[in-house]
């Protein structure tokens, strides 16, 4: 891991601000901001402590990051964190919109590279916030992210058969299908990957993510 993670992520962890094209054309444009999740935040979070997260966040986080899917994520992130301080810069954060400060959903990546270069990403909408473009906005910004950092070689997303939605997202980005994966809670997931050095720029345009 590359030794100056946390300076690399500073646009996009300080109030980034993504533009990303919605799928609803009445809709215009998303934009978003990222605020760090930290470990107190995240165990409350993971306890089903929706104000204690909300107060360590400095936020007022939606309640969909109290649902069980949620605080399985969060607990699973905290352990890592506990474990490995230096994974931080990449883990999950929240996602704000810039029109109007609600917290629209979460996202990160599921660490540091690995030892190939790969990283894996994943975002997840609040379900009031779906189909408004903002998950675009989530995969720009992560993108951009990966883009930036030198020892990154390979973004990679595992998607479900099923869900439409995601698969829809990340078209037009490079992806690629390289297998599948059964996952415990998740059950049978697509695998994709992309070499960061052909992600189209024109998607990351005024994300700062090729800086």
């Amino acid at each position: 891991m590359p030794a100056d993670p946390v300076n690399r992520w500073t646009p996009l962890r300080h109030w980034a601000s993504i533009a990303a094209m919605n799928h609803d054309p009445l809709s215009g444009l998303a934009r978003v901001r990222f605020v760090e999740l930290g470990a107190k935040a995240l165990r409350a979070l993971a306890g089903g402590d929706l104000a204690g997260g909300s107060a360590e966040a400095g936020i007022a986080l939606d309640e969909y990051f109290v649902c069980d899917r949620a605080r399985w994520v969060f607990g699973y992130r905290a352990d890592q964190l506990a474990e490995d301080p230096s994974v931080a810069p990449w883990i999950t954060r929240a996602a704000v919109s810039r029109a109007d400060g609600a917290v629209v959903g979460y996202a990160g990546f599921h660490g540091p590279p690995d030892e190939t270069g790969t990283v894996e990403l994943g975002y997840t909408v609040v379900p009031a916030y779906r189909r408004r473009g903002y998950a675009r906005a989530m995969l720009t910004a992560l993108l951009a992210r990966a883009v930036a950092e030198p020892g990154v070689t390979t973004v990679r997303a595992s998607i479900s058969p099923d869900n439409d939605a995601s698969l829809a997202t990340i078209a037009g980005f490079g992806f690629t299908r390289v297998g599948e994966q059964w996952d415990e809670r998740d059950g049978l997931e697509f695998v994709f990957e992309v070499p960061a050095d052909v992600i189209p720029a024109e998607r990351l345009e005024g994300s700062g993510g090729r800086g």
